[in-house]
């Protein structure tokens, strides 16, 4: 079984905190061992984990360049790799988020993630207050049941 699972991310807004928040209590109750990672302090080595799930946000159409450092470290290649994104896009769209945003750039570093997901991000408050549907559109549930997909491939 995966013993050790890093949960990194990079977070402007929030959102992708909050989803990796869910994500690793979800985890860690099916009994996995689980670390978080902000990854605005530094890059961590993630030799020593099994499993690496990595989660981003996105800010005018780009992803933060901070998490794209993650991507380019080699041992990657050799981790269970699920990776997420928080994005406004994905409040109606969250195929075309992850076509948009996460495919290139799983090309790109020749990734071979097992799972990859978007989740609605949050709306700015000053556009929230004009639509009453975008006050919430975060859907931690989506988070928890992605996370207890991840769960059940790693205790097969």
């Amino acid at each position: 079984m995966t013993k050790n699972i890093l949960i990194a991310y990079y977070t402007k807004s929030g959102a992708s905190e909050e989803y990796a928040k869910v994500i690793a209590e979800t985890l860690k109750s099916q009994g996995l061992s689980v670390e978080m990672f902000n990854l605005a302090d530094n890059i961590p080595d993630i030799t020593y984990y099994d499993t690496v799930v990595l989660g981003t946000g996105v800010r005018m159409f780009i992803v933060y360049r901070r998490w794209k450092k993650l991507l380019k470290q080699k041992e990657l290649k050799n981790k269970h790799l699920f990776m997420f994104l928080s994005s406004g896009m994905a409040i109606e769209e969250s195929d075309k988020a992850v076509e948009k945003f996460l495919q290139p750039l799983i090309e790109k570093y020749n990734l071979n993630p097992n799972s990859i997901i978007a989740f609605p991000g949050k709306t700015p408050e000053k556009w929230a207050k004009y639509d009453e549907n975008l006050k919430e559109t975060m859907k931690p549930d989506l988070a928890k049941r992605w996370a207890e997909d991840i769960a059940g491939q790693l205790q097969e």
